[in-house]
């Protein structure tokens, strides 16, 4: 070649080294400068939930990484107040039965799962030991769920009949694991031999820095003792004391699990309830039983960041995986789902579970033989996530039943499976889902007529409920329009704005589709499952942001991937923007923006201060009723988990006892009209419940007034009514529950007036609502 040909090529190969160089980074520059772009938006957003400032503004997320130092810091080294409760961490033990009891539930719910593995035959080898051993707890714990509701509809709610129970389980996993070995000598020489090469395993195993499995323990562990911690703490939410621990509290005073027709939510399916029963059962206490079934549910939180981990693993490395259940695990609505007890804590774990299992039956396809047992596996899960939630049926079992199908087809027509494969295939994920949601299912036939009560009361009717109480229901569980353009504020209101949500889902999450949907079948259609986990929230919910929660273990396998992307191509560039929104996260899941956060309080200590923030009329009336004997009448009341007195009373849903009580039922016409029932009769209902005392929350009903709407029958005139009858007395006096009357919105205002005037008084020339009164039931 020539000396000038030599000078021509060398510009060209030069600049063909210059297009690869920009080939190969101008992708990564492009998603650093949109993560740190990312950031600086969802930093700069209002958080809509928080307490307003002094000034009346509330406070955006730059004002928090202002104090984060300051909050890691008394986090570490706490400061305390003069005259605060007590706390210090010797009164950590007191949390020690709690943590006992989610031990041995975890730990029967594995000998339960793995011994239904090994019954079906399902093998380690075939699908790995992760996804076998993180299946296999989940459908466990299902299994533990649907053993406490037979044993509460058969009245054995007690230590013996649990205890019995949980012996057979044992039994039953010693036996199924014994036989899958060729006897117990074998299996036990198995578990030996298992034993020394795991330790052998250990001594050979050196750790450095550089390993992800040390700096991803060492990041997860803060948000873990925060999970637990927060979790075994006394309740501040108004759904868990009035439900989710209301309704298993009257299971276990009771003994027996039946139809509440006083709250309607618990006929609901309760999975992740019948574990704070559970709690209740083995502590042998309904308070103290239920701040041990909040532990076990708390344990969802790590589960389900095990199953994120494996999926994105099955396609990628064990590094990717750690990334993603990192992601997942540091989202402060994981934090605060765990603490707060809410079912979507296991609605999430059995979206993650149903997903995973499906991609392991989808990988069956292709191989003998036909993978039958694993489809009825995830029905078995799809089936434990309506468990938790109806929407687990539109969030879970829909698309997932549709991709099996997809799948399936796709397999037929390929050659790889037969048709009759297709239809064993279908029946048996039927017969999964049949089999963990049926029993709820039954339990709402025989009690109501409606399997899905009470939903579809136009298909199925319904016992203790009408036209006119379904229509009240839909309109307050139903989205008021379906505007596209509101939709894509939503979309930014679930990844941006909302208080709990955390900026590696989108930030790397966008990362994840954009890079592997091309180039992965599994990122393709784990992002098609993340839009319409999102479109289904928005177009048939009430848009109540919990409920799109369910999305955040999808939402973090996408960002793992993206995650490990990213890693692969600039390791430093990964950490650097990681590690604040990690150490963000960590400084706000410990405020009490996400909860109540006095982690090492004494906690009789905390039990008071809790009731008198959620229920302060509870307090008073258990003071009240310390030295006195009977029930109490609550009329708009029905947070009343704190109570340590018989009541009886019922949600806004619910048909009013009061107005069964009191009026002359005639459903043609509006509750407001209805006439009194005579005097001796109204007596001899009191007097055949006991009442003592009858309280009625102003407040609440107020409330209900302005949104889901309240019966007419319940105004202050029925009151006087009742002690012109001379059933009631006058109401208590030198009560603390006013409210001033300015203080009121201007909604509230005009129905006070228009409604009950006579609930406005005058005190010290200052006007106030009467919150809360309190009625003696007077002697005959």
């Amino acid at each position: 070649m020539s000396s000038s040909h030599k000078k021509e090529a060398h510009p060209e190969g030069a600049e063909n080294q210059i297009n690869a160089v920009w080939r190969k980074w101008l992708p990564v520059l492009i998603a650093i400068v949109w993560v740190l772009g990312f950031y600086a938006w969802f930093y700069s957003q209002t958080l809509p939930n928080a307490q307003q400032l002094a000034d009346g503004t509330r406070p955006d997320r730059w004002l928090i990484w202002e104090f984060v130092p300051q909050v890691l810091l008394d986090d570490l080294l706490p400061i305390r107040e003069k005259n605060a409760a007590p706390a210090g961490l010797s009164y950590l033990p007191q949390r020690i039965p709690f943590l006992l009891i989610a031990a041995i539930i975890y730990g029967l719910a594995y000998c339960l799962g793995t011994g239904l593995f090994h019954a079906l035959g399902l093998k380690i080898r075939n699908i790995g030991r992760a996804e076998w051993h993180g299946l296999s707890l989940a459908v466990g714990l299902s299994g533990l769920s649907l053993i406490t509701l037979g044993l509460g509809l058969l009245g054995g709610l007690n230590r013996i009949a649990f205890g019995i129970v949980y012996l057979l389980i044992l039994l039953f996993w010693a036996v199924m694991h014994a036989r899958s070995q060729g006897g117990f000598s074998a299996w036990i020489s198995r578990m030996k031999a298992w034993g020394l090469l795991q330790n052998h395993k250990l001594s050979q195993r050196t750790l450095t820095l550089n390993s992800i499995r040390v700096w991803g323990t060492i990041v997860l562990v803060p948000f873990l003792i925060a999970i637990f911690l927060g979790a075994m703490l006394p309740s501040v939410d108004f759904d868990v004391k009035e439900y989710h621990f209301g309704g298993p509290k009257e299971f276990y005073q009771s003994g027996s699990i039946h139809m509440l027709p006083h709250n309607v939510y618990t006929s609901f399916p309760f999975l992740t309830e019948m574990f704070t029963l559970t709690g209740m059962v083995l502590y042998g206490d309904w308070y103290w039983g239920a701040i041990a079934g909040k532990a076990i549910l708390a344990g969802f939180a790590p589960l389900t960041a095990l199953l994120v981990y494996t999926i994105i693993r099955r396609s990628t490395t064990p590094t990717a995986g750690w990334l993603g259940a990192m992601i997942y695990l540091t989202i402060p609505w994981t934090y605060r789902i765990s603490i707060i007890a809410y079912t979507e804590g296991g609605l999430c774990l059995y979206v993650a579970a149903t997903l995973l299992a499906t991609m392991v039956a989808i990988s069956l396809l292709k191989k003998k033989p036909a993978p039958t047992r694993w489809f009825l596996v995830t029905g078995l899960l799809a089936g434990s996530a309506i468990s938790c939630k109806y929407p687990g049926l539109i969030s879970v079992t829909l698309p997932i039943s549709l991709f099996l199908l997809g799948a399936y087809v796709l397999a037929v027509k390929a050659g790889e499976r037969k048709p009759m494969e297709l239809l064993s295939g279908a029946g048996a994920f039927v017969l999964g889902t049949v089999i963990t949601f049926g029993p709820w299912m039954a339990k709402n036939m025989a009690e109501t007529g409606n399997p899905v009560y009470p939903l579809l009361y136009s298909v199925f009717g319904g016992a203790d409920w009408d036209d006119a109480m379904n229509i009240k229901w839909k309109a307050a569980h139903s989205p008021d329009h379906h505007k596209i353009s509101h939709f894509f504020t939503s979309v930014v209101d679930v990844f941006v704005v909302n208080d709990w949500q955390s900026p590696l889902i989108l930030g790397f999450g966008l990362i994840g589709i954009v890079v592997g949907i091309r180039s992965s079948s599994k990122v393709r259609w784990v992002s098609l499952y993340l839009f319409w986990l999102l479109v289904s929230w928005w177009v048939l919910t009430h848009r109540i942001d919990r409920f799109w929660v369910p999305l955040l273990p999808v939402g973090a396998c996408l960002a793992g991937w993206g995650a490990w992307w990213l890693m692969q191509r600039t390791r430093i560039g990964l950490i650097v923007l990681l590690f604040p929104a990690i150490v963000f996260n960590l400084a706000f899941i410990t405020l009490e923006l996400c909860g109540y956060n006095a982690y090492v309080i004494d906690l009789n200590a905390a039990r008071k201060i809790t009731a008198n923030i959620t229920s302060p009329e509870v307090v008073y009336l258990n003071e009240l009723m310390k030295n006195n004997e009977g029930a109490v009448l609550s009329v708009g009341e029905a947070e009343l988990f704190d109570a340590t007195f018989p009541y009886r009373y019922n949600t806004v849903f619910d048909r009013s006892l009061l107005a069964e009580w009191m009026g002359i039922v005639d459903r043609d016409i509006p509750e407001g009209e209805w006439q009194n029932k005579s005097a001796d009769d109204i007596r001899k209902i009191f007097t055949a419940n006991e009442f003592s005392y009858v309280l009625v929350n102003w407040q609440e009903i107020l409330r209900y007034r302005t949104t889901y709407k309240y019966t007419d029958f319940v105004t202050p005139e029925r009151f006087q009514q009742l002690q012109e009858m001379g059933i009631l007395g006058e109401a208590l006096a030198n009560t603390p529950f006013y409210q001033p009357y300015d203080s009121l919105s201007d909604t509230q205002r005009k129905e006070i007036e228009r409604w009950a005037p006579s609930l406005i008084v005058e005190i010290n020339g200052e006007r106030y609502f009467v919150t809360t009164q309190v009625f003696p039931v007077l002697p005959e």
